[in-house]
């Protein structure tokens, strides 16, 4: 699992692989996420496009070699998540920004639940994530 933390505030992501043969077809991952920030929280699992993965991992092998520029992640659905890891100075400091959110369905009223994050994390955290075995997969 992917994951970046300051204080109490952290960012897990995690993209597991499932078997079913019917969702070969999407073209897509699932993304399953927790995020706590500054008392805010939230989770959610949705799904990303195969080659906006593929950037993503990408960017965060070249963000940790480099220590420059971003990686960013979109969700297929608009706004359920808007990722992005990034150098926030030039002495090689990190952190995670972002949104995420999903339409909640009640029988009488319609919702959108979100929450927003941001903080900085120490780059070791950076190396743990780009070793995970999803980053190296989508990376390769």
């Amino acid at each position: 699992m992917l994951r970046f933390a300051q204080g109490d505030s952290f960012f897990e992501m995690d993209v597991p692989v499932f078997e079913d043969v019917s969702l070969q077809s999407v073209n897509g991952s699932v993304v399953v996420l927790r995020v706590r920030s500054s008392g805010y929280a939230g989770e959610n699992d949705l799904w990303v496009h195969t080659e906006d993965l593929h950037r993503f991992a990408i960017g965060l092998v070249e963000l940790e070699r480099s220590l420059r520029g971003e990686a960013r992640l979109t969700s297929m659905s608009p706004n359920e998540l808007d990722l992005k890891v990034l150098a926030v100075s030039s002495r090689g400091h990190l952190a995670v920004q972002g949104t995420t959110g999903h339409l909640i369905q009640g029988e009488n009223q319609v919702s959108w639940d979100s929450v927003s994050f941001g903080f900085e994390f120490e780059p070791s955290q950076l190396s743990a994530a780009v070793a995970e075995p999803w980053v190296r997969k989508n990376a390769g």
